[in-house]
């Protein structure tokens, strides 16, 4: 196996195993959202959020300029989908074992019925000091996986920082 090969193979399983998942991941936790401004779109099942939006569902945080909250049957169980722009939108969800994730993109979509973020447009996850850039980053809670690629026809390839503990410090 070569040295790039196995690099990989423990960038991913550093960060699978640096996240313990939560006993909430379903969460019974109400999905509580506020913002300056909200308007529904009722035939359709949408509501509007926008400026200054705040998302808390039980230990996570979105923060936003604009949100859509859909609820439609076919989305599954709890039936709501979240989609966020911003600049950035910021996600923030502390771990069970105290570490804390954090996330950022231009746009973020949450789809609560099965614990899967889509982060889109200059996208960064940190845990516990490593951090993953791209231009899409997938977060799957419930099965602590993460994946980035980079757009088909952009030049940002896909960038991961690991801190190996010998960083200088300020």
């Amino acid at each position: 196996m070569t040295n790039k090969i196995k690099l990989m193979f423990g960038v991913v399983a550093l960060i699978i195993s640096s996240g313990v998942i939560s006993k909430e991941l379903k969460l019974t936790a109400p999905l509580e959202i506020e913002a300056d401004q909200q308007s529904a779109r009722l035939n359709e099942n949408v509501g509007i959020f926008k400026t200054n939006v705040r998302i808390s569902h039980g230990n996570m945080k979105i923060s936003a300029d604009y949100l859509e909250a859909h609820k439609r049957d076919e989305l599954g169980e709890d039936k709501q989908l979240l989609i966020a722009t911003g600049s950035p939108v910021t996600f923030t969800a502390k771990q069970e074992d105290g570490t804390v994730i954090e996330a950022k993109a231009n746009k973020v979509t949450y789809d609560v019925a099965t614990s899967m973020f889509t982060m889109e447009g200059s996208a960064s996850f940190t845990q516990g000091g490593n951090v993953i850039s791209a231009d899409a980053i997938i977060y799957d809670r419930a099965k602590q996986i993460v994946s980035s690629q980079k757009n088909k026809n952009s030049k940002n390839q896909v960038k991961t920082v690991i801190t190996t503990g010998g960083e200088n410090k300020p």
